[in-house]
C-alpha cells in the first residue's frame, strides 16, 4: 500500500467514525430536543422581562449580596 492509499483509507475511516458518532449522539438526544426547543423559545421570549424585573427589584441588575 501506497503512502497516498494509507492517507485516504485514514481520512475515509475517520469521517466515517465522526458521522456514526453524531448519527448516534443525535439518536440518544431525540426524546429531549422538543422539551430544550422550547425552553429556548420560553427563555428567548420572556429574556427582556426577566432584565426588566432585575432592573426595578436591584437597581441595573446588581444583586444585593454582591
Amino acid at each position: 500500500m501506497t503512502g497516498n492509499q494509507r492517507d485516504i483509507t485514514r481520512i475515509f475511516l475517520a469521517v466515517l467514525f465522526l458521522g456514526a458518532l453524531i448519527a448516534t449522539s443525535l439518536w440518544i438526544l431525540r426524546p429531549f430536543l422538543g422539551a430544550a426547543i422550547w425552553a429556548v423559545t420560553i427563555v428567548a421570549a420572556t429574556w427582556s422581562l426577566m432584565l426588566s424585573i432585575q432592573n426595578w427589584l436591584w437597581a441595573g441588575g446588581r444583586w444585593p449580596w454582591r
